[in-house]
């Protein structure tokens, strides 16, 4: 069960979200634009996500409950904490309650001046000092620490590890962080499934979809191979761009592959695990268009090549299959 401090500032967070109409217009331009256009068309290491989709990330309630909770158990009073991919501040909000320093960093000024009005109320409501946690205008890929790091929240993941620069920015803070500090989320695990899919027909070869049930996109999809772990990341340490990968995988069912699923579970910490079916927004299946198809039998071998940059657009990648 969720502590009494994260349930606190959860419902807080969400209450203000929706009485000032954040929400009711969250679900105004989810009708308008779905998630797979809108990542395809921002500049996420410019700009970040827009402020919507951080809006959308806090109401993932197992992910951010997920994240509070090992906040919760990490943090002591007088660490420095920084939070490198601000959001709605909830995170780092949920770190100064429990009495640390703590540094806020946010590319986009939108998203920044929510965060700020969230921390008032906080403030106001005596739950930590004003002067304890500092939200900073900035890059986190550039952004120079002031002070060694106890701990480091980036919670800047996508499935797959694509559009999000999760990556650059741990590269970046680690010499920032403390021998015995440690980053949340711990670590990442990318899997790969042959499918075959309603595709989409707008979408070419290489270009990303996925299903969504909030935004009214339901795809029907036949698994023809298991589950493979193609990809492991480690946040507390030093992770290559590059993703590249050449696996040879078993055929469970016959069937016309002209998708690859993808789905990447989440440890955020030693004793908390986000799997597939826990997140619904950014962590959700993913889904990358093979065309042209190629048609399967049952045990059968299938050769698939897969290499694109961690935190880049899956249609810069290359992918194929025989």
């Amino acid at each position: 069960m969720p502590a009494p401090l994260v349930e606190q500032i959860y419902k807080k967070t969400i209450d203000h979200l929706r009485e000032w109409g954040y929400i009711s217009h969250l679900t105004y331009l989810l009708s308008e634009e779905c998630i797979d256009d809108r990542m395809t068309r921002i500049d996420v290491p410019s700009i970040g996500l827009e402020t919507v989709d951080a809006i959308h990330c806090v109401l993932d309630k197992n992910r951010t409950f997920a994240f509070l909770e090992a906040i919760e158990r990490s943090v002591r009073p007088g660490d420095v904490v920084v939070e490198a991919g601000l959001g709605t501040g909830i995170m780092a909000i949920m770190a100064a309650s429990l009495g640390a320093d703590v540094y806020g960093i946010e590319i986009n000024k939108n998203t920044l001046e929510l965060s700020r009005r969230l921390s008032r109320i906080f403030i106001k409501d005596k739950l930590f000092e004003e002067g304890s946690l500092k939200l900073v205008k900035g890059d986190a890929t550039t952004w120079i620490a002031p002070k060694q790091m106890d701990l480091m929240i980036c919670e800047n993941i996508y499935s797959g590890m694509f559009y999000e620069m999760q990556i650059q920015i741990i590269n970046h803070l680690r010499p920032f962080l403390r021998p015995c500090g440690q980053v949340i989320p711990y670590g990442m695990y990318s899997y790969v499934i042959l499918a075959q899919t309603e595709n989409p027909v707008q979408k070419k070869h290489g270009e990303l979809f996925s299903p969504s049930l909030a935004e009214g996109r339901i795809y029907r999809w036949i698994e023809l191979s298991r589950p493979v772990l193609y990809d492991t990341i480690n946040f507390n340490q030093h992770n290559d761009l590059n993703c590249s990968i050449d696996l040879n995988i078993p055929v469970m069912r016959s069937g016309l592959v002209n998708s690859l699923l993808i789905y990447s579970p989440v440890r955020v910490a030693s004793n908390i695990v986000l799997d597939r079916e826990d997140m619904i927004f950014m962590g959700e299946d993913i889904f990358i268009v093979i065309d042209p198809p190629l048609h399967l039998k049952r045990g059968s071998n299938v050769r698939l090549r897969m290499k694109y940059n961690r935190g880049g657009k899956p249609e810069d990648g290359s992918y194929s299959i025989d």
